[in-house]
C-alpha cells in the first residue's frame, strides 16, 4: 500500500502534501477547539448546575430548621398545659391555622398517649386505615420510648393516607428538665416538590431531592415519588449522602440516557439535592460550536487544494515535458536528441534538463565502446561459465557418493527417499528398504587389516549394484552396513534379499594368499507409499528387523512386524 501510493504522479503527490500540511494544523485547532469546549462546558456545568444545586439545597434546609423552630415553639407554650388537655388542644386548633407546611400536629405525652392533635381540612384519610388518634399515639409512643430529642423521619407511606409524607418530631421539656412528651408532626411533601419545580432548564434537564437514606422526596417523576422509590444504586446518590457537593455524571434509568449533574448535600439533615441534564444536550451544544468551525475549515481546504492544483502544474509540467522526451529517447535507443528547458520554468527543472541533456550525449558516445566490452565480456563468460560446470560436477560427485565404494551416501539416500515420501502417486506403490550389516566384521578387521575390511566393503558394494534395477538406489549407510530402496512389496523384498544374500555368501574374496568368506544379515522394511510415512521411522524400523537378524544368529533376512522390540532393547 505504501509503494502504491509513493508511486504515484508528482502533481497528485504535491496536492496530498500541501492538503496534508493545511489539513494538520486545522486538525490540531479542531480538537484543542472540541476540548476547550467540552472544557467551557464542563465549567458552565460546575457554575450552574452545581450552584443550582446548591442553591437549592439551601432553601430547603431553611424550610426544615423553621418547621423545626415552630414546632420547639410550640413545644416551650405547650408545655405549661400538659395537664389541661382542652387547652392543649385550643393552643393546637389556634396554631395549625398559621402552620401551611404540616398536614396533621400531635402532642403525645410521656406515657406515650396523645393529649392533643390536628390534621389539616384538606389532608386526605383513609378510613380504612389507622385512624389518625391510634397512629398518633402509636408513633408518639415509639418517639416516647427511642427519641427524647429533635428527630426527622425519611421519606415513608403515611399510615393515614398511604401517600408519602416526612416526620419530624420535637421533644417537650418543662421548665426545671423533666421530659413531657413529644409534638409529632407530617411535612406536606408538596411543599418541597413546589421548591423543586422551581430548577428548569434544557429540554430535558430537573432536579431531584432525596431522604437521609436515598430514597426520593421530589422528583420529575410522580411514579417515582409515589413510590419513594431507592436510588441508593447511583454513584452521585452515595456522594450525596457522605455529605459531597460536586459534578458528575451517570446513566439515568429515568430518561435512559447518560446524564451530567450538579449536586449538593442538605447540610444538617443529610438529604442530598442534584440537578441533572442529559448529556446528549450538552454534546449538541458543543457540536453546534464545532460545525461552524468545520464550515470554515473546509471552505479554506477547498482553496488550499486548487492553490496546490495550480503550483503543482507549474512545477511538474517542465519534469514531465522532460520524462516524455527521455522515454522517447529510450524507444529510440538513445537516438536523438531532445530541446533546452524555458528560462521561465522552476530552477530545479532546467537543472535536470540541462543534466540530462549531457548525460544523453555521454551515453551515446560511450554506446559503442560499451558494446565492444561486452563482446569481450560474454566470450570470457562462456569460457568460465563452462569451467565452472565441469568444477561443479565434480564437486557434487564428490559430495554425493561414498570414496572408498562409489556408491551414494547416507545423506542422499535420505534425500532421495524424503522425496519418494512427497510424491503424489496416481495408484498404489511399495516401498521396502534392506539394511544389509556384514557379520563380524570387525574381526577381519581385527586379523586382517583395515586395508582387508576395505576389499570387503568394496566387493560387497559390487556385488549389490550388480542386483540393481532401474529405479533402485543402493548406498552405503554406515561403516559396515549398507542399504538399497527399492519398489515392491513385502514378498518380492524378502526374496531379493534372499537372493542377495546367497550371493555374497557364495563369494570367495583373496587377500594375500587368503580366502575371506563373507556372510551378511538382512533387515527388510515394507510399506505402501504414503504422506503419513516419515523417514525417521522407516529408517528405524528397518534397523529393528536388521538387528532381529543378527539376534537370531546372523547370515539371514528378517521382515519387520510390529511385535519387535526397539533398537535399544535389542542391545
Amino acid at each position: 500500500m505504501l509503494k502504491r501510493f509513493l508511486s504515484q504522479p508528482v502533481s497528485r503527490l504535491m496536492i496530498i502534501a500541501m492538503v496534508v500540511v493545511a489539513v494538520l494544523p486545522v486538525s490540531f485547532i479542531a480538537i484543542h477547539l472540541y476540548k476547550t469546549a467540552w472544557e467551557n462546558s464542563w465549567r458552565e456545568i460546575q457554575e450552574k448546575h452545581q450552584l443550582l444545586a446548591e442553591n437549592l439545597a439551601s432553601p430547603i434546609q431553611i424550610f426544615i430548621n423553621n418547621h423545626f423552630d415552630i414546632l420547639n415553639l410550640l413545644s416551650v407554650s405547650i408545655s405549661s398545659q400538659v395537664n389541661d388537655s382542652k387547652a392543649a388542644q385550643n393552643l393546637f386548633d389556634k396554631s395549625f391555622v398559621t402552620l401551611h407546611g404540616f398536614g396533621s400536629l400531635y402532642f403525645v405525652n410521656s406515657r406515650g398517649k396523645i393529649q392533643a392533635y390536628r390534621v389539616a381540612d384538606d389532608m386526605e384519610v383513609n378510613q380504612s386505615e389507622m385512624s389518625p388518634y391510634a397512629f398518633a399515639e402509636h408513633r408518639g409512643y415509639l418517639f416516647v420510648k427511642q427519641f427524647e430529642r429533635q428527630y426527622l423521619s425519611g421519606i415513608q407511606a403515611s399510615p393515614l393516607n398511604l401517600k408519602p409524607t416526612i416526620f419530624m418530631g420535637v421533644p417537650v421539656i418543662s421548665g426545671n428538665g423533666i421530659f413531657l412528651g413529644v409534638l409529632l408532626a407530617d411535612i406536606r411533601v408538596s411543599v418541597i416538590e413546589t421548591l423543586r419545580k422551581n430548577i428548569k432548564f434544557g429540554a430535558k434537564g430537573h432536579s431531584a431531592i432525596v431522604d437521609q437514606n436515598g430514597r426520593v422526596i421530589a422528583h420529575s417523576n410522580p411514579d417515582w415519588m409515589e413510590e419513594m422509590k431507592d436510588l441508593t444504586g447511583l454513584s452521585v446518590i452515595q456522594s450525596m449522602l457522605a455529605g459531597k457537593h460536586g459534578v458528575t455524571e451517570f446513566y439515568s434509568h429515568y430518561l435512559k440516557e447518560d446524564m451530567v449533574a450538579g449536586y449538593a448535600s442538605v447540610d444538617g439533615i443529610g438529604w442530598g439535592v442534584m440537578v441533572p441534564q442529559p448529556k446528549s444536550e450538552i454534546t449538541a451544544q458543543v457540536n453546534k460550536f464545532m460545525i461552524s468551525n468545520y464550515l470554515w475549515a473546509g471552505i479554506g481546504l477547498l482553496l488550499a487544494i486548487i492553490f496546490a492544483w495550480l503550483l503543482s502544474y507549474w512545477i511538474t509540467r517542465p519534469i514531465n515535458r522532460v520524462a516524455i522526451a527521455s522515454q522517447k529517447l529510450l524507444e529510440n535507443d538513445f537516438i536523438g536528441d531532445f530541446d533546452y528547458p524555458a528560462d521561465h520554468e522552476p530552477y530545479e527543472a532546467r537543472h535536470l534538463g540541462y543534466a540530462l541533456k549531457s548525460l544523453v550525449r555521454g551515453l551515446q558516445h560511450s554506446r559503442d565502446e560499451v558494446a565492444q566490452l561486452n563482446a569481450s565480456l560474454h566470450k570470457k563468460a562462456d569460457e568460465t561459465s563452462k569451467q565452472l560446470r565441469v568444477a561443479n560436477e565434480k564437486l557434487e560427485e564428490t559430495v554425493r557418493n561414498d570414496f572408498l565404494t562409489s556408491l551414494v551416501n547416507r545423506r542422499y539416500f535420505e534425500m532421495d527417499l524424503m522425496d519418494i515420501l512427497s510424491r503424489k502417486y496416481s495408484e498404489t506403490v511399495h516401498l521396502s528398504l534392506l539394511l544389509f550389516d556384514i557379520d563380524n566384521f570387525k574381526a577381519v578387521n581385527d586379523s586382517y587389516g583395515y586395508v582387508s575390511g576395505d576389499a570387503v566393503l568394496t566387493n560387497v558394494a559390487r556385488t549389490l549394484e550388480s542386483f540393481m534395477r532401474q529405479d533402485d538406489v543402493v548406498a552405503r549407510y554406515a561403516g559396515d552396513q549398507f542399504v538399497l530402496r527399492i519398489h515392491c512389496d513385502q514378498h518380492v523384498a524378502l526374496s531379493r534379499a534372499s537372493q542377495i544374500r546367497d550371493a555374497i555368501e557364495g563369494q570367495k574374496i583373496n587377500w594375500r594368499n587368503n580366502v575371506l568368506k563373507v556372510t551378511v544379515s538382512v533387515g527388510v522394511y515394507s510399506e505402501v507409499v504414503s504422506d503419513k510415512l516419515a523417514v525417521d521411522n522407516i529408517l528405524h524400523n528397518v534397523d529393528i528387523a536388521m538387528f532381529e537378524a543378527k539376534k537370531n544368529g546372523r547370515n539371514c533376512v528378517q521382515a519387520y512386524n510390529e511385535g519387535m522390540r526397539s533398537v535399544e532393547q535389542l542391545m
